[in-house]
């Protein structure tokens, strides 16, 4: 393994994968800032071969400002692979798999890895989230989602011509089993390279897909699964999900040989009942290395730092409670993340915006986030 991969500004990514949003832009992955192209516009060969500026940057031992996400999840930790951010974790699952010598030049390239959202089909409009990443959404707003056949057409033999030569594939979405592009895909991966490390980033809404099937196919799989709450607070967060059925497709899933974490966000609706819900997880048995916590930067008006200073001051002294029993692995790593990202981020805090926000979406939706928040409204209004 090439000895760059050590250096704390270095990145496998640029050399080896890309992610596709769904609107067809191109970035180095979910964590990026920059797009570094669009499908629509770039055939996907020159959008990379575009990319060697950011490879220099990391070969000269720059940071660059791209993946400046990555590198905050890692502050004030040495060279500690366990840490979470996107740029350590395919550090591990890719860099042992490639020539180290792949790393020498900015122009070189080697696919190993895709980060595949074919569109924003979705079955759920999370509080957070919005039209690009949720067909629900767009509905709810009425704004239509634009389809470029031929791109993605292109785009997508591109990536059959290279299918065998994947060693990690990330789905997400939008929800990606719902997506019809990924049984073709996964149809033709278990043929082709039954091997591959799948990733699949969803809310778990269903496994009555053709799409689970084929994932059930594959020896390495990693779930990623989106959760913030529980029970009523999980039902108004993830507008149109529902609790019961999640914890029946959970129970699905705990039985299969597959690797296990949870995704959750961290802002202003669970700044308590964050904790209650690993708590939950915990109880029926998963462990400490299967929880992501991380603060939710986008929109705005839903950051936890528009809370009042008091709600933020019980916040802070929950998580370093949490921490005093050190709990160890993620979980360990990311109550630190969210402690720092409370007591060290600058921040101009509007509690107006969210509840503007809710108050729209509370309108739209026919449903009283007040009956259901009744802590979090109470607490706002002391």
């Amino acid at each position: 393994m090439s000895r760059k991969v050590l250096q704390k500004n270095f990145c496998v990514v640029p050399w080896t994968g890309f992610e596709l949003e769904p609107n067809g832009d191109v970035k180095n992955c979910i964590m990026s800032t920059e797009v570094i192209g669009n499908i629509a516009t770039t055939p996907i060969k020159d959008i990379i071969e575009k990319n060697t500026q950011l490879r220099q940057q990391m070969l000269d031992g720059d940071y660059p400002d791209n993946c400046t996400g990555c590198y905050k999840q890692e502050q004030g930790r040495q060279k500690d692979f366990s840490s979470i951010s996107s740029r350590l974790y395919y550090a591990k699952a890719l860099a042992p798999k490639v020539p180290s010598t792949l790393f020498d030049s900015a122009k070189n390239f080697k696919l190993k890895h895709v980060d595949l959202r074919w569109s924003n089909k979705c079955n759920q409009a999370c509080v957070y989230c919005g039209p690009k990443y949720s067909s629900k959404w767009a509905q709810e707003l009425g704004e239509k989602t634009p389809n470029n056949r031929s791109a993605k057409d292109s785009f997508k033999e591109y990536i059959y011509d290279n299918i065998e030569d994947l060693e990690n594939v990330y789905l997400a979405g939008g929800e990606p089993m719902l997506m019809k592009q990924n049984k073709e895909f996964l149809e033709l991966l278990h043929k082709r390279n039954p091997g591959a490390t799948l990733r699949v980033n969803t809310n778990l809404s269903t496994t009555n897909t053709g799409v689970f099937d084929l994932i059930c196919k594959f020896q390495n799989v990693h779930w990623t699964v989106s959760v913030e709450s529980m029970q009523e607070e999980y039902n108004y967060i993830r507008h149109h999900g529902n609790w019961d059925d999640f914890l029946k497709n959970l129970k699905t899933i705990k039985a299969l040989p597959h690797k296990i974490t949870f995704n959750m966000l961290y802002f202003a609706l669970n700044y308590m009942s964050i904790f209650d819900c690993v708590k939950y997880f915990q109880s029926i048995g998963f462990h400490n290395n299967s929880f992501v916590i991380g603060p939710l930067t986008l929109p705005d008006s839903l950051c936890v730092l528009n809370l009042p200073s008091h709600m933020l001051e019980k916040s802070i002294k929950k998580f370093k409670t949490e921490l005093e029993s050190k709990p160890g692995h993620l979980l360990q790593n990311s109550l630190e993340n969210c402690l720092s990202y409370l007591t060290n981020e600058k921040f101009h805090a509007n509690i107006k915006s969210t509840l503007d926000r809710l108050q729209e979406m509370d309108k739209r939706r026919n449903i009283d986030s007040t009956k259901i928040f009744k802590t979090f409204y109470r607490e706002v209004n002391q």
